[in-house]
């Protein structure tokens, strides 16, 4: 057996890629998946979740997140539909999450405090906590944000903002490496140092994929992509300092080719990287 806890990304109603994914659990290639939670119709959220659930891997779950209308910090914000109807799509997304890790065991519930828009950044400060009054639970693991994305701006990007947002109250923290790249590109600061700056949090996952070089967008690409420009010395250094701490690959395209040829290519870098 490798000695690191490998992992990846599954949406929950994605039989295809669960198969390939349990597959290599079978090999022993992986040793966790995380599983999106997307907001689903009753019947087929449960046929989906029974579906991991019957695989038997140890899995995290990412709650949903602005992409599926989950927007803890800003909920109207982007979003022409009515807030009533907003709230009733996140109290569903947020049961469901839940149930989800309920049925599958997990204790890790990745949880993204959201995007604002320009000039509201106090009032998104301010909408996070009342987010956690309806939905805190002690499994909820804040993961920093890039900078910015497609032009707005995003809550929670590194490690200080991380420990302001969740106040004593949420305690496990979700180091995303290329989220941070962008934002240290993004301001013009030091990888290494912010990276660094994680030491003084409670980081129970990890997050991993690639960036352009220079790059301030997070794109999720391959870790061995021609133009990738994340410091993987300093990305696996903190990898092998912390072996217990799970680290998941996270890809755009979350395909079994991917992911099948990804799995190797993470191998060969902890061994390139062994006596960093």
């Amino acid at each position: 057996m490798a000695d690191y806890n490998l992992g990846c990304t599954v949406r929950l109603d994605d039989k295809t890629t669960l198969a390939l994914l349990a597959g290599l659990y079978e090999e022993r290639a992986i040793d966790h998946i995380q599983v999106q939670a997307v907001p689903l119709p009753r019947p087929t959220f449960e046929e989906h979740l029974a579906a991991v659930a019957a695989t038997g891997i140890p899995s995290i779950i990412h709650a949903p997140h602005h992409s599926h209308g989950v927007n803890p910090c800003a909920p109207a914000a982007y979003d022409d539909r009515a807030l009533t109807e907003i709230r009733k799509h996140i109290e569903l997304a947020m049961t469901q999450t839940f149930e989800a890790a309920d049925t599958l065991g997990a204790e890790t519930i990745v949880l993204h405090a959201g995007r604002y828009r320009p000039g509201e950044h106090a009032a998104a400060l301010n909408e996070f906590p009342r987010f956690l009054d309806h939905y805190f639970d002690p499994r909820i693991t804040l993961e920093n944000l890039p900078s910015v994305y497609a032009g707005y701006p995003l809550l929670g990007n590194d490690a200080r903002e991380l420990a302001a947002l969740a106040g004593g109250r949420i305690t496990r923290f979700c180091l995303d490496f290329p989220h941070l790249a962008c934002t240290t590109n993004h301001r013009r600061l030091s990888f290494a140092e912010e990276l660094e700056r994680f030491e003084s949090l409670d980081v129970t996952l990890h997050h991993l994929s690639n960036i352009r070089r220079g790059s301030i967008t997070d794109e999720h690409l391959e870790l061995d992509h021609p133009n990738g420009g994340l410091d993987l010395v300093a990305v696996f250094a903190r990898l092998r300092q912390h072996k217990t701490i799970p680290t998941t690959l996270e890809y755009k395209q979350d395909s079994p080719a991917v992911y099948a040829r990804q799995v190797r290519v993470f191998a060969g870098l902890w061994e390139d990287h062994a006596g960093e």
